[in-house]
């Protein structure tokens, strides 16, 4: 019996401890993100995607090194790049001017001119009066539909890409006029329909013998009748001609032979409006100008910006003139990029300056970034590529507007700043009193000058990326609440809390043996 109790005591305490395990794990993983995000860390929100900047290579002015700018470049190209505001575009867009993936341009749906809205109702007549012809219908009210198409398609003909249609209609009303003992009217609408299409022919198997007729005596009397060449020319040399549907070449361009009758000349060319003129052949050659005008519209038109001309204003610091802003947002567009960063290294005798300008495309505004210190050396390349990167991030909230050539750029007041304070205050001349006589000049003291600490050998085969995304003074003390082990040993006395809790609640009373001992002790 005691050793059933035991065994149930056991297995009562196994499942206590895998619960307190299993509570433990789950509570550490909970709360080791807690000083993360009391830390005030955002990578919980590297997820959204950043805004693309494009970093146009770094000027340089006075005597400053090749490989120092690259240097400072490609140390701040990796400092944001490590960051959550922006995302660097590769160093080949900028100098190709084109994306790495095309960018599509949305195109919208331009709506139908009266011409094509025209020509729609025209496809609408004739189908609908081909039903009526299955359905048995007065001929006369179908002949009524044809003409009606008809009508629209010839005066609507600029914009008609499909004279085939044209021509079945001709070929429809002439078989409804025959239904209505027309035969006139029949082969008056067989000869438009040669005049447009001289191949034109019928099915013999279907179409009645007069209708065969009647095409023969259209195409008879036409043949019979002098044709006409025509010439077409046009201001814009390379536009598209066509003469009833076909294309007969590039204008300028003559057609020869031209049977009697009416004729629908287009040219068309890219970007031009549709322009058309009809030709009526009576056996005399003609002339048509075809009066046509580029009319594109402006936001298809496809300008780029060389590149070379973009980083021209790395040297020149134009930021605020406006051919600078235009320039400067098209290119933006063309590359796929919102904003477009630009600096200058100078050199001063007792360190390196890089001064930043972020142009933002959307608003056009240039805002100056106050100037980073590098010693010489850039033996404080990586802190001070810390600050540059922060005054980046600054930049994109609170903005600092070019409205003038910055001092880095403007070689007067480098000339000024060059210029000791003595040669430019003027000095008042000295006064002497009559009564008393000068003071005798106290020797000047000597001057000290401090001595100058020896900078540090820098090894040229060393890695200047050596540490890059690590802490400047990894040894710092970190507060309580950043450490590893409080959030751990919160997290087991919680989980042991809980699991004590669990184990109580579930706990069973000793099972009953139904017997009792009692000692007696003498």
């Amino acid at each position: 019996m005691s050793r059933s109790r035991a065994i149930v005591q056991n297995d009562v305490a196994l499942r206590c401890v895998a619960q307190v395990l299993l509570l433990t794990f789950t509570t550490a993983s909970l709360l080791m993100p807690l000083p993360q995000r009391w830390g005030g860390s955002q990578a919980w929100a590297q997820e959204a995607e950043k805004p693309n900047v494009g970093i146009v290579p770094f000027a340089r002015k006075g005597e400053v090194g090749v490989l120092a700018a690259a240097r400072i470049e490609e140390y701040l190209r990796q400092m944001l790049s490590a960051g959550d505001a922006l995302k660097p575009l590769p160093a080949k867009v900028i100098d190709s001017g084109k994306p790495l993936t095309p960018i599509v341009k949305e195109v919208k749906e331009k709506p139908l001119t009266p011409a094509q809205k025209a020509l729609d109702r025209a496809d609408t007549l004739s189908v609908t009066a081909r039903t009526m012809v299955e359905e048995n219908e007065d001929p006369n009210d179908v002949l009524k539909l044809l003409k009606a198409a008809a009508q629209r398609y010839e005066d609507n003909f600029v914009e008609l890409v499909d004279f085939t249609k044209l021509v079945d209609v001709y070929a429809q009303a002439a078989t409804i006029s025959l239904k209505l003992n027309d035969t006139k009217g029949a082969k008056e609408w067989l000869e438009k329909a040669v005049v447009l299409q001289p191949t034109f022919v019928v099915d013999t198997r279907k179409a009645s013998k007069p209708l065969q007729q009647a095409l023969t005596q259209a195409r008879q009397g036409l043949a019979d009748k002098e044709g006409a060449n025509l010439s077409i020319d046009c201001p814009i040399a390379g536009a598209d001609v066509f003469v009833d549907g076909v294309k007969v070449g590039n204008c300028p361009s003559q057609v020869k032979d031209l049977l009697q009758g009416t004729h629908y000349v287009q040219v068309r060319k890219v970007g031009a409006q549709p322009w058309g003129q009809t030709f009526v052949a009576k056996g005399k050659d003609g002339t048509i100008s075809a009066n046509i005008k580029i009319d594109e519209d402006p936001t298809s038109i496809g300008l780029t910006v060389p590149p070379e001309d973009i980083k021209a204003f790395a040297g020149s610091g134009n930021f605020h003139e406006k051919v600078f802003k235009n320039m400067a947002s098209m290119f933006s567009k063309q590359v796929g990029a919102q904003y477009l960063l630009y600096g200058v290294v100078s050199k001063n005798p007792r360190s390196l300056e890089l001064h930043l300008f972020l142009f933002q495309a959307k608003t056009k505004r240039v805002c100056a970034l106050d100037k980073v210190e590098y010693q010489p050396t850039l033996g404080d390349l990586q802190m001070k590529t810390l600050d540059s990167e922060g005054r980046v991030r600054a930049a994109l909230t609170t903005c600092k507007e070019v409205e003038d050539l910055p001092a880095v750029f403007d070689a007067s007041a480098e000339a000024k700043a060059e210029t000791p304070a003595a040669a430019v205050v003027p000095v008042a001349p000295p006064t002497v009193e009559p009564e008393e006589a000068p003071l005798p000049k106290a020797k000047p003291e000597p001057k000290i000058r401090p001595v100058a600490k020896a900078e540090p050998a820098v090894d040229a085969n060393a890695d200047p990326y050596a540490g890059l995304l690590h802490d400047e003074d990894e040894t710092e003390a970190k507060p309580w609440y950043k450490k590893w082990w409080p959030w751990t040993l919160a997290g087991v006395v919680v989980a042991g809390g809980v699991g004590a809790a669990i184990y109580a609640a579930t706990r069973q009373p000793a099972p009953a043996t139904g017997f009792s001992a009692v000692g007696i002790i003498p």
